[in-house]
């Protein structure tokens, strides 16, 4: 949860440095203290940050690196602090993996609502809706892997578990990547690396081959779709890129698809979706767990489709 994420990460670091450098960033930039307090024990300093988004962090970091007017001290303290953040995800992340629960409510989602030539869309760097997949079901990482006649998996964010080696090298999945490969929640994304910053991690679409593919074809699969779910996904105003996808693709079909939003915050997300998109029907549910007794069959029927 956004509350507690800070606390929880510094916690599960593994580096002491990455910890210390990551929390005095925070203190400075997002706190406005000059230097981490002195008096306060960890988990008093770590709670100061439950008011932190954790998405603008992200995004400044990534901005902040490849921003013309950033100063090069600021530059190189941004690239610093990405470097210990997505070094640092995969052990943290990896202390949450799937459960009975999870795996209940994914194989009713797949019964339920998926079908083979679907495709799955997550903007969360976890992996828990993979390693919450039956053993029995195929799945594949969409133009990271190819593999026929499987479930399609498209990872906009990257992924924890997606080695980041660079520039025009392949993505390797590992368990624990030495470095995440992660693309910042930034509306910059579309923005080209000059000679310098090619072997960069700073969060940019032009960082990997391979991620400027995935999201190439989560456009196109949002093209043919009959209907677009977005489960957890709050349409951060930080994410504009992935908002202009959305309103070419809208714009560009013949009619518009059903749209159906699963969320504990689902009234004030699909009337944010409805001012900016011009969608008047948004099928709306508060709880994934409900939702997925539901059918696609009845989906599309409330939906006119």
């Amino acid at each position: 949860m956004q509350s507690t994420f800070w606390e929880t990460y510094l916690r599960f670091c593994q580096s002491s440095s990455n910890r210390r450098r990551i929390e005095s960033f925070l203190f400075r930039y997002f706190k406005g203290y000059a230097r981490v307090p002195a008096r306060l024990n960890a988990r008093k300093r770590w709670a100061m940050f439950n008011d932190v988004d954790v998405e603008e962090v992200f995004t400044f970091l990534s901005e902040r690196s490849r921003a013309p007017s950033t100063s090069p001290q600021l530059r190189r303290s941004a690239t610093k602090i990405w470097a210990a953040l997505v070094s640092e995800l995969p052990n943290v992340f990896s202390r949450f993996g799937p459960n009975q629960n999870t795996r209940a409510i994914y194989k009713k989602l797949l019964k339920n609502f998926v079908r083979t030539r679907d495709t799955i869309v997550s903007f969360n760097y976890d992996t828990v809706f993979e390693d919450s997949l039956p053993a029995s079901r195929r799945w594949h990482y969409e133009a990271v892997e190819k593999r026929l006649s499987s479930l399609s998996i498209v990872k906009p964010h990257g992924s924890v578990n997606w080695q980041d080696s660079g520039g025009s090298r392949a993505i390797e999945i590992v368990a624990s990547p030495d470095r995440a490969l992660v693309v910042a929640p930034t509306h910059l994304k579309f923005v080209q690396a000059g000679p310098s910053t090619m072997n960069d991690s700073s969060g940019y679409l032009d960082h990997s081959r391979q991620i400027k593919e995935v999201w190439s074809s989560m456009e196109h699969e949002m093209r043919e779709a009959k209907a677009l779910i977005f489960i957890g996904y709050s349409f951060p105003a930080a994410d504009l890129y992935f908002s202009s996808i959305l309103r070419a693709v809208l714009a560009d079909r013949d009619g518009a698809p059903a749209v159906a939003v699963v969320n504990p915050d689902a009234v004030a997300i699909s009337e944010r979706i409805r001012q900016r998109f011009a969608l008047s029907e948004i099928d709306i549910h508060f709880d994934l767990r409900t939702f997925v007794g539901d059918s696609r069959r009845n989906l599309l029927k409330r939906m006119g489709r």
